[in-house]
């Protein structure tokens, strides 16, 4: 199993407009064959943090994500949301 635990700090005149942007990485991202689980959460105590949590069937399966349109388009459009670039970890179990 792949997991990718993904740190977003959003702007904080851009909430709105991020929370909307990011429903559709979201539900495409759910919908994928290879997804175990795709969680979006807000970090308690900040009101602009969020995390991005992400369960895989495998390499493959991350792979075949990459390419979809919903992660293409968060790949092209999400900086416009940001005040710093994500912080991304990768695992294997």
């Amino acid at each position: 199993m792949k997991v990718i635990n993904v740190a977003l700090k959003v702007k904080p005149d851009q909430l709105s407009a991020y929370e909307a942007f990011i429903a559709d990485l979201v539900a495409g991202s759910r919908a994928e064959s290879g997804n175990l689980s795709y969680g979006h959460y807000k970090k308690l105590g900040t009101d602009n943090e969020y995390e991005i949590i992400e369960h895989w069937q495998d390499e493959a399966a991350v792979a075949v994500h990459n390419q979809t349109p919903h992660f293409q388009r968060f790949l092209n459009e999400v900086d416009q949301y940001l005040v710093a670039e994500p912080e991304i970890l990768r695992m294997t179990l």
